[in-house]
């Protein structure tokens, strides 16, 4: 057996890993989809997405808004986005992926021109949108970083193969753990100043910093990144992913402004750069938007964001990684 099918943990410990935001039903489907070979469980889980927004008739009426907000015909619309909420809970799962060798060839990573020498402190600046991992993508297409963020638990990210995959490039932070927090911001400031490379989600948990206003609805953008670029002098590179049918695209765009002396000033260009960006995104993919419609835990989708950093953790963290 190669490396890559290394035999994940036995089914009682997999159950006992079950992570808070995964209700039971949907982490016991998860366990029995993924002994499929990829990708039937994902369209098995895409198809039972759109069954559950009839059954549940709320998140339905929740797509259907969305979806009049965009120039699209607003059924098929609606219904495409219940089943890509699907396809995110199977992403975020890593369902029937038994290896990084399954997924390589599915990835495609433009914009890398954009990335600065090596040595210079730079975030990669990702969203809730469109498909999940691209952090796993750019390190898949030859990228290093660290990436800050929560865990993944699901029976692929506790095989071997990908335990070893990202075991040494990740900052960690336990859902709700804030004695840990403060320690892996301090980690996370320490390999910026270093000249490392963050990858972190800037609509993830923690207090906004503002918001972009978009067709259907506001996202939140949270001050975590900011606190850490503006200690660090960091370059903010956005990343955006998609799916063009079976391929994942990840791509990096410029860079944000640099940091302005000015921090209302600093604050309005970083609004407006990524504005535009994101106002685009969904223009182009707005099926691929689910986590504008849904913002809660209840679909099974990790809150795997930035955590809030302030002053005194980005200071006096104890070292923990």
């Amino acid at each position: 057996m190669s490396a890559d099918r290394s035999t994940p943990p036995g089914l009682r410990a997999l159950w006992h890993a079950r992570p808070s935001y995964y209700p039971r039903t949907l982490w016991a489907l998860l366990l029995t989809l993924d002994l499929l070979p990829w990708p039937w469980g994902e369209d098995i889980l895409a198809r039972l997405f759109v069954a559950r927004a009839f059954l549940r008739t709320t998140r339905l009426r929740q797509a259907l808004r969305w979806a009049a907000c965009q120039p699209r015909p607003r059924w098929r619309l609606a219904l495409a986005l219940c089943a890509y909420q699907g396809r995110l809970v199977a992403q975020a799962s890593m369902l029937g992926r038994r290896g990084p060798d399954e997924l390589r060839r599915f990835v495609l990573v433009r914009g890398g021109e954009h990335l600065p020498a090596p040595g210079r402190p730079t975030i990669l600046l990702g969203f809730h949108l469109g498909a999940k991992g691209p952090d796993v993508a750019l390190k898949l297409a030859g990228h290093s970083f660290i990436r800050l963020g929560g865990p993944r638990v699901s029976r692929s990210w506790l095989n071997e193969a990908w335990r070893r995959f990202l075991s040494t490039s990740q900052i960690v932070v336990p859902i709700d753990d804030t004695k840990f927090l403060s320690s892996a911001l301090y980690e996370a400031r320490r390999r910026l100043l270093e000249g490392g490379t963050l990858f972190t989600l800037g609509d993830g948990h923690g207090r906004p910093a503002f918001q972009l206003d978009l067709p259907g609805g506001p996202l939140p953008i949270r001050s975590g990144w900011l606190a850490l670029r503006r200690h660090t002098g960091a370059v903010v590179l956005p990343v955006l992913s998609h799916l063009e049918g079976r391929l994942q695209v990840v791509t990096i765009h410029s860079p944000l402004p640099a940091v302005d002396p000015d921090p209302a000033r600093d604050l309005h260009a970083c609004r407006a750069a990524l504005g535009q960006l994101v106002q685009e995104y969904v223009r182009r993919f707005p099926e691929q938007c689910p986590s504008l419609v849904y913002w809660d835990p209840d679909p099974g989708v990790p809150p795997d964001g930035t955590a809030e950093p302030t002053s005194e953790a980005l200071h006096s963290g104890e070292r923990a990684v």
